[in-house]
């Protein structure tokens, strides 16, 4: 085989890896940066049963904004595994961010691209 043929593969082979991530993707409306954690807090109420027991279960999503701001939401126990899933699509999203851009970066190394526009929006 020529080396143009086996460029052609190896392009056919990365692009179908890319098709493949990005078949693969979560819901777009289902993610959440985040970081998920449970605990038990005492309520402060001495004749509570967290008073002398274990504490009153509760479990919350912790997110840090840019300039170090912090922010906790109580999580109702019915939606905990909504908010699960939520964070791990976020993070499966960013997987397959990073897969993507490290075939990009293949088919760029090696010449690999096709240069016609790819039907996205251009850049304003």
């Amino acid at each position: 085989m020529s080396g143009m043929g086996k460029s052609l593969d190896r392009a056919t082979r990365l692009q179908a890896i890319k098709k493949t991530v990005i078949g693969a993707l979560p819901p777009f409306d289902e993610i959440l940066r985040g970081s998920f954690f449970e605990r038990s807090v005492r309520c402060g109420k001495p004749s509570c049963h967290c008073a002398s027991g274990k504490g009153h279960h509760r479990a919350y999503v912790g997110v840090t904004f840019a300039g170090g701001r912090t922010e906790q939401i109580t999580v109702p126990r019915e939606m905990i595994p909504l908010v699960r899933r939520w964070i791990s699509n976020y993070k499966r999203l960013w997987r397959a961010i990073e897969r993507v851009s490290e075939v990009n970066r293949r088919l760029l190394r090696e010449r690999l691209l096709d240069c016609a526009p790819s039907g996205g929006k251009p850049p304003r």
